[in-house]
């Protein structure tokens, strides 16, 4: 089955299909999700009033263009919302960076001197003390294991760091959490790091521990980079902030040039009759906005009974 369209040029059929334009939209809106403005357009943005379609009727040419000047209005309140979001966020990270990046550049320092004091102990024979106990020699590595995960196990009430052993000039710390089996374990110098527990392999645990002290040169050059692209994003949002709306100009011409339409097609007289006498009888009164009609509630009158 074939579906055709017919549309008469100059004719109300322009209007039509303009109102399920913006009927479109908004479904799109609604649905996508992606839309960065915070509302999405009314249903009965493009409904027209009785003038409105007077003048259509009557041929005038003024209604056409106040319809490309509607839509093109309501495009440019939709970027102008968005860049006042963006403008919004920005000042938000003008504030907030500033101490990231000094956060980061406090992390990199503390990487660098554990750095240093892990080169400082490298080399000899394996040395590891746990308690008041100190291993070394021949098949020490193994037995400081042992001794390292019977210390952390020993007590799980502990729910503050406590110091276990310590390990080519780093401490050794655990931590229990209510409810979990495994508690947390710590390395700390000058800065904390994660280590794993095997309650079933300690060698895996001293393993893990030996990876987390390796692992601090990749660390840092990592954290390096974070510094980098942080500052580079510092820099694009002060350029970026206070930056004026690029459409304003042509957004103000165009509100007058509305303003004069709605004018020579009596609409804002038109709404004003019609106000008057709904005013009298004390009844909703319809205003009307750029996109479409709004219903104001009446006012009460003072001598009405209340519920």
């Amino acid at each position: 089955m074939e579906i055709y369209r017919y549309v008469t040029e100059g004719s109300f059929d322009a209007y039509m299909w303009q109102t399920l334009e913006t009927k479109a939209r908004f479904i799109q809106q609604v649905m996508s999700g992606q839309t960065s403005v915070r509302t999405a357009e009314d249903l009965d943005g493009g409904a027209l009033t009785y003038a409105e379609i007077k003048a259509i009727a009557s041929g005038n040419p003024a209604v056409m263009e106040k319809v490309k000047i509607d839509t093109e209005i309501r495009k440019l309140d939709q970027l102008r919302a968005v860049h006042l979001n963006q403008q919004h966020s920005i000042r938000w990270q003008l504030r907030n960076l500033p101490e990231k990046i000094d956060d980061a550049r406090e992390t990199i320092a503390h990487l660098h001197a554990d750095i240093a004091t892990r080169d400082a102990h490298d080399g000899g024979e394996f040395t590891m003390t746990v308690g008041k106990q100190t291993f070394g020699g021949k098949g020490a590595r193994e037995e400081a294991a042992k001794a390292l995960v019977r210390a952390v196990l020993s007590r799980r009430d502990d729910y503050a760091p406590r110091l276990r052993a310590s390990f080519r000039g780093f401490d050794i710390l655990s931590r229990d959490k209510p409810g979990v089996p495994v508690p947390d374990l710590f390395i700390r110098c000058a800065g904390t790091y994660a280590a794993h527990l095997n309650a079933d392999n300690p060698v895996g645990t001293m393993q893990s521990i030996e990876h987390t002290l390796r692992a601090l040169d990749k660390a840092a050059e990592d954290e390096s980079h974070h510094v980098e692209r942080l500052e580079k994003t510092l820099t694009d949002y002060q350029a970026q902030a206070n930056c004026p709306f690029e459409h304003e100009v042509r957004l103000k011409e165009l509100l007058v040039r509305q303003d004069q339409l709605n004018a020579a097609l009596d609409l804002d007289k038109s709404d004003a009759q019609a106000a008057e006498p709904a005013a009298a009888n004390n009844e909703p009164v319809a205003a009307h906005s750029r996109s479409g009609p709004i219903t104001l509630p009446a006012q009460r009158n003072s001598s009405a009974p209340r519920p």
